[in-house]
């Protein structure tokens, strides 16, 4: 028993590890989790605020028909949220379905069996799987014991609650099984040499997909027509699947909703069992995804041994920092598609004709969020380290006369993802919108772009990937309000300088030329920074007193 408590404990704690954080990494991303719970709770009393005056209202009317139309909805919509944060925390620690290749070269060994290994490994997992989802679970009671305690619900009030949890957690195992039965069938069925970057390239996707479905989700209460109506397209939605296992077990449940809760059952016992099936699969081959295998290639012709070339390759090659700059973009590309998918946008780009003062806003307020979105996913991305012990060689390579042209690999691949790319995709819709005259719209928008890279290097001395990171220098809750914020803003602010830009072209020049010198003065100043102080490798608290360095 005490080695099974343990080797859990170990398998748990280093899932609070990532991989490459140092011990006071470690020590912040805990503190980091901890925040991260905080926000979860405080955003469920937040919603369950605006619903109480809401529910008021519909449960003294007379007619029970508009609020079980709503309970319904609003039902999907509390499973669905924690089903969204379930499959986001799956497919992160997607990796770790089984041991890495240290415990393997560890643990094998010593004489213990592989089911003892995989059976902590898997109870680890489970442990802390269930903190998420008792977070997420409890954050959304309280709206619960609103929208369930009236006369005309199909249950009582505590068996309302408690269907939503048996529910709730069924539906958060359904979208875990998920997520491991996806990434077992991969593991198993592709090649070996092939595996870690399928793996990995699926890790991104599903994180980008994750960002992709956040809108729809918090939208599910505006389905209340469509579950009303016994629409077919709630058959693809499986928060409505357990809202139809919800009916039945717990009553109130007519012919749709039986159906619904027909798929959820059928979709639960597939994930389920491919989950499991795979996991006992790899508990005999375990080794297809343990040890990696090295390939070599012939096609180093393009490789120059640079900078840039380092940051292009490890991007290539590594999981992690694909999800999070896939991730994070994916996130802003989720609310630029949410704004243009406009009914008013919609119907002039049918008509192209001469658009409305609504139709500008809309569109170009659209820059800023897949500038803002871009740019911190690639600054995120290069701050977090692939092995902080492996560092050495850049630290005796450190030379001021080398050390701005090196990094000079990081503005350039922030200028690559966070101007010319957005750049791209908005310009041909900026021309439609005003014609020739887009050219002073686009020249606004890059030069807010180029500033907000100077933004995002300010006091950066870092060579990508090479540095120790300590997450949570600042609270959640602050980095959360900062950044809605500042998007915004952001939004409102940049749009209306581009658009006027566009329609007044000497308002545009004056623009261009505050930004082009709020730049050209924030670039002098770190090209200070960086020709006069050396590279930075390992990250402190702001709390932190660095030295002079003036002594002998």
């Amino acid at each position: 028993m005490s080695r099974a408590r343990t080797l859990t404990r170990h398998f748990f704690l280093a899932l609070f590890d990532l991989g490459f954080l140092t011990t006071e990494g470690s020590d912040a991303f805990i503190r980091v989790i901890i925040g991260i719970f905080a926000v979860i709770i405080s955003f469920g009393l937040l919603i369950a605020r605006m619903y109480f005056g809401l529910y008021i209202g519909l449960k003294g009317a007379l007619d029970p028909a508009p609020y079980l139309r709503a309970l319904n909805a609003d039902t999907m919509m509390t499973l669905g949220l924690p089903m969204w944060i379930m499959a986001f925390i799956a497919v992160l620690i997607s990796h770790s379905l089984v041991p890495n290749e240290t415990d393997f070269r560890v643990l094998m060994p010593l004489p213990i069996k592989q089911s003892f290994v995989f059976g902590t490994k898997l109870l680890a997992l489970s442990m802390f799987i269930g903190l998420f989802t008792a977070a997420s679970l409890i954050a959304l009671t309280p709206i619960t014991g609103i929208i369930v305690s009236s006369r005309h619900a199909p249950a009582r009030p505590p068996v309302g609650v408690l269907s939503f949890w048996l529910v709730g957690v069924a539906a958060c195992l359904f979208v875990v099984f998920a997520v491991v039965a996806i990434n077992g069938l991969m593991s198993m069925c592709l090649p070996k040499s092939r595996i870690h970057a399928a793996t990995a390239a699926m890790r991104s996707l599903m994180l980008a997909g994750l960002m992709l479905v956040l809108p729809p989700v918090l939208a599910l209460p505006a389905d209340a027509d469509r579950l009303a109506q016994h629409s077919k397209w709630m058959y693809l939605a499986p928060p409505a699947w357990f809202l139809g296992i919800d009916r039945v077990v717990f009553g109130g449940a007519d012919e749709y909703l039986r159906t619904l809760a027909t798929i959820g059952f059928g979709a639960f016992a597939a994930a389920a069992g491919l989950s499991f099936l795979t996991y006992a699969l790899l508990y005999h081959r375990f080794d297809r995804v343990m040890l990696r295998s090295l390939q070599m290639t012939t096609a180093r012709r393009s490789w120059r041994g640079t900078i840039t070339d380092f940051t292009h390759a490890t991007l290539r090659r590594s999981a992690l920092h694909q999800g999070v700059l896939v991730g994070l973009s994916a996130l802003g590309v989720t609310l630029a598609v949410n704004r243009f998918l406009n009914v008013e946008v919609i119907a002039w780009l049918r008509r192209l004709d001469t658009p409305t003062f609504g139709v500008i806003i809309t569109v170009m307020g659209i820059p800023w969020l897949l500038m803002f979105s871009i740019g911190l996913a690639t600054r995120w991305a290069i701050t977090l380290p692939i092995d902080h012990r492996a560092s050495w060689i850049f630290r005796i390579t450190d030379k001021d006369a080398t050390r701005a042209s090196q990094l000079h690999a990081v503005t350039r691949l922030m200028r690559q993802t966070t101007v010319l790319l957005p750049l791209i995709v908005m310009a041909p819709l900026e021309w439609a919108l005003f014609g020739p005259r887009a050219v002073f719209a686009i020249a606004t928008n890059a030069g807010c772009a180029l500033f907000w890279v100077e933004i995002l290097l300010r006091g950066w001395r870092r060579l990508p990937f090479t540095c120790s990171y300590i997450p949570g220098k600042q609270s959640v809750a602050q980095t959360t309000v900062v950044g809605i914020g500042a998007l915004v803003l952001g939004v409102t602010v940049i749009g209306a300088l581009a658009a006027s830009s566009a329609q007044n072209p000497i308002f545009g020049l004056i623009v261009i030329g505050l930004l082009s010198f709020l730049t050209w003065a924030f670039r002098r100043a770190r090209l200070t920074l960086w020709n006069e102080t050396p590279l930075e490798f390992d990250d402190h608290m702001p709390s932190y007193v660095e030295g002079l360095g003036l002594g002998s």
